[in-house]
């Protein structure tokens, strides 16, 4: 039957041996197999038959032109190999070189951030120290002084607060511990946390989660809420309040926070939660490192859930934390216990 067949047809079907062989082994590889093609191709379907004589001219350019396509086939397969693992190679050089550009950039800015933020609060402590080693100075004048130094170690200590709280997050160093708490001990701790930022401020908590225990890592979740806290205060009126809604679901735990502020500019929105962006209502008297929200989201994905901003319909920010838990009802003798 071998020798009834056409041999266009056969020659096609070697070159397309051959050329899948190219295409997923090597130019070694191929090159045997398009001369191994040939020879079969000229023993068993090239007349006479069984011989590797020739008969016919055009069968010997058949036969030349099966081995000549075969080969290129095999060089231009090993051409495009070699050129992919190319780009391949200089595409990994280029994300490495960008890699190191954004960390670059980011020391870069961690260093700027960080003198900025020093530099007001040192040099309000330097001048304070001076003036209270005056002499002269009255029991008022020494008093505000002194409130004056509280006040800025305590920003002191907020911005080691957030630069530790931001270390843990970049090095994925904090693992999630998760207890059976109810949320209000969460609102509670987020909001003792954030006391010095909202000393002056009225918190309007509406708890809907009723008897409701959730299982969560409490330590974390107050933390991520209350920098969330800490930066409404900071983006809204004084005299204003600082709304929380919390509420759980078969699945999370739904903590709202509004503030009574401007509310977010719509170009700021996907920018807030980047690392040491600092919004562009911040007052000029209020402490700000840039680092509160991205803490808070990375915070909050630690334990799986997310965070968002809107703003509200009836002015100023909402922040939206989402966690995901496990519920249970207990009795609340049961909590108090």
């Amino acid at each position: 039957m071998i020798p009834e067949m056409n041999t266009t047809t056969v020659a096609l079907l070697f070159l397309l041996v051959v050329l899948v062989v190219a295409a997923v082994s090597t130019r070694t590889v191929a090159i045997i197999v398009s001369i191994v093609a040939f020879v079969c191709f000229n023993f068993f379907f090239l007349p006479p038959v069984g011989t590797f004589a020739i008969s016919k001219g055009e069968d010997l350019v058949a036969l030349v032109a099966l081995l000549a396509v075969s080969l290129i086939g095999s060089h231009l397969s090993h051409q495009a190999r070699e050129r992919a693992k190319v780009a391949l190679a200089l595409a990994h050089e280029r994300n490495e070189a960008d890699l190191a550009r954004r960390n670059a950039d980011a020391k870069a800015a961690l260093v700027a951030s960080l003198s900025h933020d020093l530099k007001t609060p040192l040099t309000a402590l330097t001048v304070s120290a001076g003036n209270l080693a005056m002499p002269g100075l009255s029991e008022e004048e020494r008093g505000e002084q002194l409130r004056l130094v509280q006040t800025e170690l305590i920003r002191l200590k907020r911005l080691f607060d957030s630069m530790i709280d931001m270390a843990s997050v970049e090095t994925r160093s904090l693992n999630a511990e998760l207890e059976w708490v109810h949320p209000s001990d969460i609102v509670e701790a987020a909001c003792q946390h954030a006391e010095p930022t909202l000393r002056s401020r009225t918190i309007d908590v509406r708890d809907e989660s009723g008897d409701q225990v959730v299982h969560l890592d409490p330590r974390i979740t107050s933390a991520a809420l209350a920098h969330v806290l800490e930066n409404a205060a900071m983006y809204s009126p004084e005299s204003s309040p600082i709304a929380i809604h919390v509420r759980v679901t078969d699945e999370h735990l739904i903590v709202d926070v509004r503030d009574h502020g401007p509310g977010l500019p719509p170009n700021e929105l996907d920018r807030i939660f980047d690392r040491f962006y600092r919004g562009t209502g911040t007052a000029p008297n209020q402490f700000s490192s840039g680092m509160g929200l991205a803490i808070t989201r990375g915070l909050i994905l630690i334990q799986g859930g997310r965070i968002r901003a809107a703003n509200h319909a009836g002015g100023g920010a909402v922040f939206t934390l989402e966690v995901p838990v496990a519920t249970r009802v207990v009795l609340a003798a049961a909590v108090d216990a």
